[in-house]
């Protein structure tokens, strides 16, 4: 059974879509997963990047952002719902980034898990310093400074798509799909046997 919440699939015409609405990373779509499904798409004019993703490994999210980057390919990147932490970085990585009204994007500062003396602490926290430096080239694309890009990650900001666009992470704000709650009680069944 295919993965719904990762694809990537040729759609005719020189396009193709790229759904990420997972986490990236170890338990989610990998960098190298990425590379080998993009590079096996073959010559493609244009590949939309539709986003639904919590986010997740910073060295997996740059790895993609920089493929997508590098691939000759139009990206047009569609933040569905969230855009979160290292998924906000790859949307960066859109020629054209949409946004529905309802969606979000959030920014945030790099964290890890640390063990270790307080020698070992310092260098993480060092290195924490260091990757931040890259995520701010990501999101340079913004009309924001980099000073007032690294407060917004100091105070982890969450962005609507109006916010988005106003500020330059996003370019084009959609009208938000509207949505209604369904339940078919005669599947709900089975789990009451």
């Amino acid at each position: 059974m295919p993965k719904s919440w990762y694809s990537v699939k040729a759609k005719g015409g020189g396009a193709a879509e790229v759904l990420i609405y997972d986490e990236i990373g170890a338990w989610g779509v990998s960098a190298k997963q990425f590379a080998r499904d993009v590079k096996d798409l073959g010559n493609v004019s244009q590949i939309d990047l539709r986003i639904n993703s919590p986010g997740g490994s910073v060295f997996d999210g740059n790895a993609i952002y920089n493929q997508l980057k590098q691939h000759p390919a139009r990206v047009v990147v569609h933040v569905d719902g969230l855009a979160a932490s290292m998924a906000s970085v790859i949307a960066m990585a859109g020629d054209h980034i949409v946004m529905p009204e309802n969606a979000l994007m959030m920014i945030h500062n790099p964290w890890t898990v640390s063990i270790g003396n307080a020698e070992d602490l310092r260098k993480d926290a060092d290195l924490l310093d260091t990757i931040k430096t890259t995520l701010l080239k990501a999101y340079g694309r913004s009309m924001m400074t980099d000073d007032e890009i690294s407060e917004m990650m100091d105070a982890e900001t969450w962005l609507t798509g109006a916010d988005a666009v106003d500020m330059g992470f996003a370019d084009e704000l959609e009208q938000e799909v509207a949505m209604a709650a369904c339940a078919k009680f005669e599947q709900l069944a089975q789990f009451n046997k």
